[in-house]
């Protein structure tokens, strides 16, 4: 088969999959047509066309959304399980166990990719400070110079650690668990993870003023190893005199078995990734509910500014998630060109277009105004349901803990549900509408809840360690030479080389630093789609398996017909090696490729399909020696394939208006069937064997067709 681009391959799917499953209604109904049963595939496959072409014309109007994958996964499934709410809630369920389950995965992903960013192997080592040291002068009282110093904006882009952790915004966000050295934290030797988020905002609390994380908690920070990390405290003034919010570390010499330091860069991560939650359901839902309603926003009364940041921070990771991960420079779905995860991803990439600023001025606006609006139901605009959310986020996260998955989904849901109340919802496309953008949104919200000061730390500690010899020390050397007490430019008797090196220095040092969301996106470009784009790979598989299924349950349906037709036990071998195949195989090992995924799909529909005719005079001879392994012609694949062809014509296959069976379909069914009987009983072929002359003549040659 000819390799097909991804709209041909999408199309070919869907055709694939709407002429089996119509197929498989018409083949019953013509079992049941004394009956007068009828189907309603007329009726559903209407609803599907109706809702792809909204989302196609939406995507036109406003180009809010690139296609993702996700978004073909939920087109293919919602021909395959149907379009209606009860369909799109056990999708969900099943995503939101997946996002339940992720967190191992997330760790994985984290500790490769920021050892990625920082551009160096697990063997790579850095010069710590011995603990004995400390000890005797704690980091507060060391010289200035020492130390690493991370502007807290650079780990808190989204200003989460400005939240007092008593709000009821706080108790959202933050761990439950107050942070000490108790023995229940695993630094400590216990099995609960460590609320780091929580402790960095209590180093900057005016009680604790002046002292480190060991004067405040007695010890310093360790790893599951038990072994010393680092000492940190909270300033207000770097090493170069420059005043602002700091994170000033110290890390620790950590000792090999002989007592030795032994600091290499990819055991510290483990070790301190080991300590902290990355994600859990608690943390993920909160996202959810703030980008479908911005609940959150509404009770925390967030400025435009911030608002703003968290909306287009959101609108990029969408775009992330369009990508893809193919080995072709350029791909084209909908319309709508896909690149290879970097190639192309230049500033054009994060340029906003006049209607998607329009869209984020409408979202301030809703937010300012406590609604939500629903484009794709003509702009309904509903009152959030705030206060009811929040007391429910609080209580789910109190509770997280100590509940088992099962409890934490079903949680999950009914908060979704709530987002707004059943009183509230006009009709149910609103409803729809939620519970499809919660599906494509979960990848957005676990990269949210994952990307966190206490995950980020690290990478900016590391980075200022591993570049210090480099762009770190120079250009901050440049610039605290050539700054006042105010952190001015001071020029006076500089040459114009230096005042150029000063201007370079001092334009350097502002790019290390992370301003917002976005600026995080664009300085750490491939550290964020990786980790985007691997997560994202977790729940386009899950979507991917529960299509596999299904396609296997229709192709079963198909195969059973055929097995009754033939009356041979070949075909049933066929449908239990298809689905051992199924199960036991992987067709796809990266599910970011859009490509990849989509071939396999077809693969997976074209199972039952047989091979293409050739011309017989490009058969080389050995390969019609395997002619006896061919399936033979089957009716119930030439109606398959009539109705394929008859969709592709725009002619209706569905059933009729008054649900009876569409009879054209059933008499095309019959007459693939009568003329298969007849080729069965009166059938003959003729054929002849030409022998090279030297040992023979032309031999003729009875046979039977099959």
């Amino acid at each position: 088969m000819p390799a097909l681009d991804l709209t041909s391959a999408s199309q070919s799917i869907n055709s694939k999959i709407s002429s089996i499953k119509a197929y498989n209604e018409i083949s019953s109904a013509a079992k049941k047509l004394e009956k007068d049963a009828g189907n309603s595939f007329t009726e559903s496959s209407s609803k599907i066309s109706t809702q792809l072409n909204k989302i196609k014309d939406q995507q036109k109007r406003y180009l809010r959304e690139p296609p993702t994958s996700t978004d073909q996964l939920l087109n293919f499934l919602g021909q395959t399980k149907g379009q209606g709410q009860s369909s799109l809630k056990y999708l969900r369920k099943k995503i939101l166990e997946a996002s339940a389950k992720i967190e191992p995965k997330v760790q994985e992903i984290l500790n490769e990719e920021t050892l990625k960013a920082i551009g160096c192997s697990q063997e790579q080592t850095y010069v710590g400070t011995p603990a004995e040291t400390l000890l005797q002068q704690p980091l507060p009282q060391l010289d200035i110079q020492q130390g690493i110093y991370i502007p807290v904006q650079s780990v808190d882009f989204i200003d989460n650690l400005k939240t007092n952790p008593e709000s009821e915004i706080g108790k959202i966000y933050y761990e439950p668990e107050n942070p000490s050295a108790d023995q229940k934290f695993v630094p400590y030797g216990g099995p609960v993870k460590f609320p780091m988020n929580k402790q960095l905002y209590q180093l900057m609390d005016a009680n604790n003023a002046g002292k480190s994380f060991k004067q405040i908690n007695d010890k310093f920070f360790q790893g599951k190893s038990g072994q010393n990390l680092f000492d940190v405290q909270y300033t207000t003034i770097n090493n170069f005199g420059v005043t602002g919010d700091y994170y000033r570390m110290m890390l620790i010499d950590r000792k090999d078995s002989s007592g030795n330091p032994a600091n290499k860069v990819g055991e510290f991560l483990k070790d301190y990734y080991s300590t902290i939650k990355f994600v859990d359901t608690s943390s993920i839902v909160p996202q959810l509910v703030n980008l479908i309603s911005g609940a959150i926003n509404v009770k925390a009364s967030s400025g435009i500014n911030e608002i703003d940041n968290q909306t287009t921070y959101a609108l990029l990771m969408q775009r992330i998630l369009g990508l893809c991960f193919d080995s072709r420079r350029e791909i084209d779905v909908s319309g709508i060109s896909k690149v290879a995860e970097l190639d192309g991803v230049d500033e054009s990439f994060f340029e906003l277009t006049e209607v998607d600023l329009r869209n984020i001025d409408a979202k301030i606006t809703n937010i300012q105004n406590g609604v939500m609006e629903f484009t794709d139901c003509d702009n309904i605009k509903l009152p959030v349901n705030t206060q009811v959310l929040i007391d429910e986020l609080i209580n789910f996260r109190a509770s997280q803990p100590s509940q088992t998955i099962e409890q934490q989904v079903a949680n999950a849901e009914t908060i979704l549900d709530n987002i707004i109340p059943p009183t509230e919802i006009p009709s149910l496309n609103v409803e729809m509408s939620i519970n499809k953008n919660i599906i494509k949104l979960i990848p957005v919200a676990v990269a949210g809840a994952v990307l966190t000061p206490k995950v980020l730390l690290p990478l900016f500690t590391i980075l200022s360690v591993v570049q210090s010899g480099a762009s770190y020390t120079n250009t901050q050397s440049i610039t605290t030479g050539t700054t006042n007490s105010s952190g001015a430019v001071n020029t006076s008797g500089l040459t114009p080389q230096q005042i150029a090196n000063t201007i370079t220095g001092i334009t350097q040092t502002v790019n290390n630093v992370v301003t917002n969301g976005v600026d995080f996106i664009k300085k750490y470009k491939k550290f964020v789609i990786q980790v985007v784009s691997k997560i994202n790979a977790e729940f386009i598989k899950v979507l991917y398996e529960l299509l596999k299924k299904d396609i296997i349950n229709l192709i079963g349906e198909v195969i059973k017909d055929i097995t009754k037709s033939k009356i041979t036990k070949k075909y049933i071998m066929i449908l239990k090696l298809v689905q051992i195949i199924m199960v036991v195989s992987q067709l796809v090992n990266d599910y970011r490729k859009c490509k990849s995924l989509l071939d396999n799909i077809l693969t997976l529909l074209n199972l039952i399909s047989s091979i293409s005719p050739l011309n017989k005079n490009n058969i080389p001879l050995p390969l019609l020696a395997m002619s006896s392994f061919l399936p033979g012609s089957s009716p119930e694949r030439s109606t398959i394939n009539t109705i394929e062809i008859l969709q592709s014509l725009g002619v209706p296959t569905g059933a009729m208006p008054d649900g009876s069976p569409n009879l054209m379909l059933i008499y095309n069914l019959a007459s693939n069937k009568g003329a298969d009987k007849e080729q069965a009983e009166n059938g003959k072929i003729d054929a002849f064997v030409a022998i090279p002359p030297m040992t023979g003549g032309i031999f003729r040659i009875t046979g039977k067709s099959i």
